[in-house]
């Protein structure tokens, strides 16, 4: 009895050895993680990318607000100008509190650049304390940097290499404009608060 089993076995063993049906199953079964995981990470880079154009778009386009002196005769607050930013970004991001803003002004570019923050210290702490921030939008011929930065949360595994903030979980997005303002007249400016 146990001869004709252990041939029974035998036969459906070799069976089993050659046949192929299922095989593609098992391997796409193999090969699914990595690949989903793969394509996740080129979706999120792509959109992490994209996004961080659109920031920088909008940095720019609010910035020449401030260099021709519109800001300035419009009297702009911190809160108007970070609308006029999030007018474009906002179509990708959440504009509303996670967005934020730093604007400094000096006389000449090199003491505004030694005077500029990192933008990994524009926005929260990794605490969730703010950082110091500035809203000076300069008079007329003075030099002006905007630095606008947004955080976001890496989703996909193995997004460490993208990160550059608390611990490499999350990206900090940055728009940056440093220019000279215009010789617009002067007598106005925008408000601080």
């Amino acid at each position: 009895m146990l001869k004709t089993i252990g041939r029974l076995f035998s036969r459906h063993m070799k069976r089993f050895a050659k046949a192929e049906s299922g095989v593609v199953a098992v391997e796409f079964a193999i090969v699914a993680l990595p690949f989903i995981t793969l394509l996740g990470v080129i979706l999120e880079t792509g959109i992490v990318l994209f996004v961080e154009y659109t920031l920088q778009a909008s940095v720019q386009e609010a910035a020449r607000l401030v260099r021709t002196g519109q800001a300035q005769a419009g009297a702009y607050s911190p809160s108007d100008f970070k609308a006029k930013v999030c007018k474009t970004a906002d179509l990708l991001i959440d504009c509303s509190g996670k967005v934020s803003i730093y604007m400094a002004s000096n006389t000449s570019f090199a003491a505004l650049k030694a005077a500029l923050p990192s933008f990994l210290n524009v926005g929260l702490k990794v605490d969730g304390t703010a950082n110091a921030t500035s809203y000076s939008c300069g008079g007329p011929l003075q030099t002006t940097a905007v630095v606008a930065t947004y955080d976001w949360k890496l989703l996909m595994p193995g997004m460490s290499y993208m990160g550059n903030f608390n611990g490499d979980t999350v990206r900090r997005i940055v728009g940056f404009a440093m220019f000279q303002n215009e010789p617009f007249p002067s007598g106005t400016t925008c408000k601080a608060s």
